[in-house]
């Protein structure tokens, strides 16, 4: 039996180390790192199941396949290869490089992935995409305010008086994080969760505040408004380590409590309960969560609970702090690779709107797509007209593992290794440690890594030369800001690297990244009004805690109804009991669902959760409207309004 380090690469933010045994060519166990301080030594149940769930699964796409007459027959790669490298130089010789869509998804989030958008660039540049169905507002409020995004190491939450978890779910989704969270809560340090979902994690906390969807940043106002009047700011911060807090002072004047308190549905009393124990508690820390994120103006809500902390000192100090994430790239050196300087046909469509973005394209069309780790037409909003974009290229070649809501579209699936058959580093957006990737097994059946199919279809364009070279070599030059710390390659190869000292607090020298050099307050605030009349409801659809993205169980690959959960006075006005099929809707699309009842949901939302297939008919982003926010070019899921009607079940 053989021990192999290697790191999970799904879109989670544990990043998670992973000591894997094999042995005859199979590998037989996955346990967590005990060396790497957050992985801790487990794994989440999602990650324990792997093995039978996902590598060993036999709806695994282990072969390459060609739709031909709307049915998938197996090639070789010889011929899938030749395909595609067919479909890519006719597509450059006809329509030129920029006909090509080169969508890049959130299943794996390598560095060796930076070659593939060189082999793009060797091209020519092709379409890409810009924004993110995922973070992106909440990075870009903190650039506004601390000069750039930056959080506390997980286990400096240890070091808090009172943690306050925003619109996160780390029982269900970070479980380590929420080990770390639950020490802290044996430990005495009280967990208040901000939430308008009753969620796993509000469950287990000291307490539970249910704000309306949407509502945080009033919420973070009169939170701050409280602090000021009862004269329990940190003033010798505010003074001479900040700017415009003149103006975010009238901002907060032009509202009174009661109105705050009404537009968040949040009782005053609660919330001046709450101020005071974050501020007398100094060190508080905000935890903040993808939630926050889903709103076309989520960047208030950020930049309010930003202030928040800097109005009570809570920033640069050992256990405070407001922290989102990390940046899973940081350490890498992605300039030495892609050759954007090649790309001058590159132009770049939204995200966010991608099916419409696509079919509004015009000079050249799009007339090629390729498409790696991602499955847009189940995640991205407006999951039909998605798919209607992706239809109306004339290819589609897809790489990915499973045979999924967008392989309906595909043209040529190329299937691709998992982190247990190849070699690459990744970095977290949960941690701060870099990990390495290293082949455990041989790939199953005929699965080639991404980095493999781009070089071999580099050889069949004429590009080689500039693709060649081993995983190891191009991974050395990615990494060289993490060798220049002094960190051998062998050793990043080996043993996952810590890149910052759980000892190194954000800003505790006192100086931001704002060209001030200051923290920044906001000093406007214009909020625009997402109601729609006929749509009176929000659209909450969050995260499985037994699935991640679209990867759902084979239990639930079945024709069935999306379940929703509604509070039962909506479903009594509507004359609609629990278990009934009822119809949704939204400006975009409609849905048949099955009904909870819910009382611990509020009553201006409805919830379900993100993932089912549209296939199977349980598609939610049926339902989302194609929306970008504000800033950071993010997707706004949660503005999507809707309506419910009781329909016959006979």
């Amino acid at each position: 039996m053989k021990t192999v380090v290697t790191a999970c690469t799904r879109d989670c933010t544990g990043a998670c180390s992973i000591i894997a045994s094999a042995e005859d060519g199979k590998v037989t166990k996955l346990r967590g790192n005990k060396e790497h301080d957050v992985t801790a030594g487990f794994l989440c149940k999602n990650t324990s199941r792997y093995l039978k769930t996902y590598f060993y699964s036999p709806n695994r796409v282990i072969h390459p396949l060609l739709k031909e007459n709307g049915e998938w027959k197996k090639i070789s790669w010889d011929e899938a290869l030749d395909i595609a490298a067919s479909k890519i130089s006719k597509v450059v010789e006809e329509y030129g490089s920029s006909a090509i869509l080169y969508y890049q998804g959130f299943g794996a989030r390598t560095a060796l992935q930076a070659m593939n958008r060189r082999f793009f660039n060797l091209l020519g540049g092709v379409t890409t995409t810009y924004g993110t169905v995922c973070g992106g507002i909440g990075h870009s409020a903190m650039e506004l305010d601390f000069g750039t995004k930056i959080s506390h190491d997980p286990l400096d939450h240890l070091n808090s008086n009172l943690i306050i978890v925003w619109g996160r779910n780390p029982a269900a989704t970070d479980v380590h994080l929420w080990r770390i969270l639950r020490k802290a809560k044996r430990n005495g340090i009280k967990i208040v969760v901000i939430d308008p979902v009753k969620t796993k994690t509000a469950k287990q906390a000291d307490e539970f505040i249910q704000p309306a969807p949407g509502s945080d940043l009033y919420l973070a106002m009169s939170l701050a408004k409280i602090v000021l009047e009862t004269d329990n700011g940190d003033y010798d911060f505010i003074e001479n380590y900040t700017k415009n807090f003149d103006s975010y002072k009238k901002i907060l004047g032009k509202y009174s409590l009661g109105y705050l308190s009404d537009k968040c549905g949040v009782d005053l009393d609660k919330i001046r309960e709450l101020a005071l124990e974050y501020a007398k508690g100094k060190p508080s820390s905000i935890i903040t969560g993808w939630g926050l994120h889903r709103y076309v103006q989520g960047h208030l809500a950020f930049r309010m609970i930003d202030a928040l902390a800097a109005v009570t000192g809570n920033i640069g100090v050992s256990g405070g702090g407001v922290s989102q994430g990390f940046e899973e790239f940081e350490y890498f050196d992605f300039s030495s690779v892609e050759l954007n300087e090649l790309g001058k046909n590159q132009r770049k469509l939204p995200m966010p709107k991608i099916g419409e973005a696509i079919l509004d394209t015009h000079n050249p069309l799009i007339k090629l797509i390729v498409l790696a780790s991602g499955n847009p037409v189940n995640l991205n909003p407006d999951s039909l007209k998605v798919k209607e974009g992706f239809d109306s290229a004339d290819f589609v070649i897809m790489m990915d593992h499973f045979l999924n809501d967008t392989s309906e579209s595909a043209d040529l699936f190329l299937p691709t290794t998992t982190y247990l058959e190849e070699e690459d580093l990744i970095g977290s957006y949960g941690h701060n440690w870099v990990s390495p990737i290293n082949q455990v097994v041989s790939p199953q059946g005929e699965s080639k890594s991404e980095f493999e199919i781009f070089q071999l279809l580099a050889q069949r364009l004429g590009i080689f030369d500039e693709m060649s070279g081993s995983a190891k070599d191009w991974l050395k030059k990615l990494a060289v800001p993490i060798l220049n710390k002094g960190i051998d390659f062998e050793d990043l190869q080996n043993v996952p690297q810590r890149m910052i000292k759980k000892t190194e607090i954000p800003f505790g020298d006192r100086k931001f990244k704002t060209e001030s050099g200051r923290f920044e307050f906001i000093e406007e605030l214009s909020i625009r009004d997402t109601d729609i009349e006929e749509f009176p409801l929000k659209l909450l659809s969050t995260m499985a805690e037994d699935f991640i993205g679209s990867v759902v169980p084979e239990s639930e690959l079945v024709d069935g109804f999306l379940e929703v959960h509604v509070h039962p006075d909506i479903l009594g006005e509507k004359n609609i009991t629990d278990g009934d099929k009822a119809l949704i809707e939204s400006p975009v699309g409609s849905l048949i669902v099955k009904v909870k009842e819910d009382d611990a949901v509020r009553k201006d939302y409805i919830l379900t959760y993100k993932g089912g297939w549209l296939k199977y008919n349980k598609c939610v982003n049926v339902l989302t409207q194609p929306i970008i926010s504000e800033i950071g070019d993010g997707t706004p899921y949660y503005d999507t309004r809707v309506r419910i009607k009781g329909i016959s079940n006979s």
